[in-house]
């Protein structure tokens, strides 16, 4: 799932950079961060359509059937909640498009892109709105019957861009679920492998004593590894990512980017102190990496029992409920904090919050507003709350959480002391977008190897950064 928030991430990265201004029907060629943002939503064709117009969500008076196009995947709206839609909004036809970087690109460029578009709120949110892509929510969503303001869980204002800071401003969209992103599972199969102890589920632990007990974990047996102690994510390998860096920096108090987000500076205590942990980490073998080559996955070493911990969200409770290998003893598995920097402060934001803007250049913004306000809010709404591969946006939802194992119940203690702590949002540069992960890659993973060294990989991925950026505000017209 995390794998899918990366690579939409990239997608829409380079979306923006292809996109030009947005789409061809907003005059969006005004920088939106001069006037909070609401350019976006004033500058729509049509004049007055600025989230006011049908705030009631009343679609289709003409009596006229439209389709509503949306990029959210057929994963996250099944055929059968499709046809519920339709049955009872019988003037709107739902259309799934596959999401495709190019196509959506010439979209975009084009103003023919989908009415509703799939997006994360951490990374690519404010570069929508930057380009006048989003539709401002705010009213709708302020005089909606559905979405009620004391219901709605802070994690919704990662939706919010005033032009600057993540979290003020308008709405222009909603998160589908979300998690605790950072937190860590433990495998007690492999603690008692390794005869350590699971760590205390009511103390966050330090990213250093992360590594530490990490170490302890893992068995070799010669130079092999029998079992690993830490798997960075269910997919890839355990290797430093510019994601886990921003919540790390977060914990820590940094903030990278200038204050007008116009450049970033890597040069920053907290960012050395992240790679030379993970470094080490890497070195020290406490998971699959670039310098011993193991593909396995972290998620299919967690459920054969051949890693101790993994870092995921609440989500990933979900896959250990469904596993055909875990199902059958999830005692065996449990959740912890998400770790803090030494010193630092206690944080466990999201990673994406994975959700959906309107398109500013749809043709039907008033059917497109009673789709999203039915996917977000109604049904589907509370069949994803169920199953628990995500957490809902809504208080009164919360109790639709999985809640009958003991694995459940620990899960849940462990998250309600989480949710004290999540109101706050990792410090993506909004021109930077998902771009930050690939430099990151490509000016760290040479360290592993000794073929270059901290300052000149800070000095590296600070260049890079800043060229990205500049490229992207000029896209914007900045």
């Amino acid at each position: 799932m995390r794998k899918w928030t990366i690579m939409l991430t990239a997608v829409t990265a380079a979306v923006i950079v292809l996109s030009g201004c947005g789409n061809s029907n907003n005059s969006g060629s005004t920088n939106t961060s001069s006037n909070g943002g609401n350019t976006a939503a004033t500058n729509n064709s049509g004049g007055d359509n600025s989230g006011n117009a049908a705030a009631t969500g009343d679609s289709g008076s003409s009596g006229e059937v439209v389709t509503i196009r949306t990029s959210v995947s057929e994963g996250e709206l099944s055929k059968d909640q499709i046809a519920e839609f339709e049955k009872e909004h019988p003037n709107i036809k739902i259309e799934i498009e596959a999401l495709d970087a190019t196509k959506l690109a010439a979209e975009l460029a084009t103003g023919d892109a989908p009415d509703v578009i799939r997006l994360s709120g951490v990374f690519d949110l404010p570069n929508y709105v930057i380009k006048g892509i989003a539709l401002d929510l705010t009213d709708r969503i302020e005089q909606s019957s559905v979405f009620k303001a004391d219901d709605l869980l802070p994690i919704t204002n990662v939706f919010r861009f005033d032009g600057k800071t993540v979290g003020a401003g308008p709405i222009y969209g909603l998160p589908k679920d979300w998690s605790n992103d950072y937190a860590i599972y433990y495998n007690k199969k492999a603690f008692d492998a390794a005869g350590v102890q699971v760590p205390d589920p009511t103390k966050p632990l330090t990213w250093p004593e992360v590594f530490d007990l990490a170490k302890k974990l893992t068995i070799k047996e010669g130079d092999k590894v029998k079992q690993y102690g830490l798997a960075a994510n269910e997919w890839g390998k355990t290797e430093p990512n510019f994601n886990n860096l921003l919540q790390y920096l977060l914990s820590a108090g940094a903030d990278v980017n200038a204050a007008d987000n116009g450049s970033v500076n890597f040069d920053n205590q907290a960012v050395k102190d992240y790679i030379n942990m993970w470094v080490d980490g890497v070195k020290s073998n406490v998971g699959p990496n670039s310098v011993n080559n193991d593909q396995t996955s972290g998620g299919d070493l967690f459920f054969k029992d051949q890693v101790a911990m993994i870092i995921d969200g609440y989500w990933y409770s979900g896959a250990i409920r469904s596993n055909e290998s875990s199902k059958t003893h999830l005692a065996d598995y449990g959740m912890l904090p998400t770790p803090i920097a030494p010193n630092g402060t206690r944080v466990a934001p999201t990673g994406s919050a994975t959700g959906a803007i309107i398109n500013a250049a749809s043709k039907h913004p008033d059917e497109a507003w009673t789709f999203f306000e039915w996917f977000f809010g109604g049904k589907p709404a509370d069949d994803r709350a169920k199953t628990g591969w995500g957490l809902p946006i809504f208080k009164s939802k919360m109790d639709l959480l999985p809640e009958e194992t003991e694995f459940d119940k620990q899960v849940n203690a462990v998250l309600q002391d989480e949710l004290n702590y999540t109101s706050q949002y990792l410090k993506v540069n909004p021109y930077l977008a998902g771009g930050g992960w690939s430099i990151f890659d490509k000016y760290v993973q040479p360290l592993y190897f000794g073929k270059s060294n901290l300052d000149e990989a800070i000095k590296g991925m600070t260049k890079d950064a800043n060229v990205a950026i500049e490229e992207a505000k000029a896209a914007a017209g900045q």
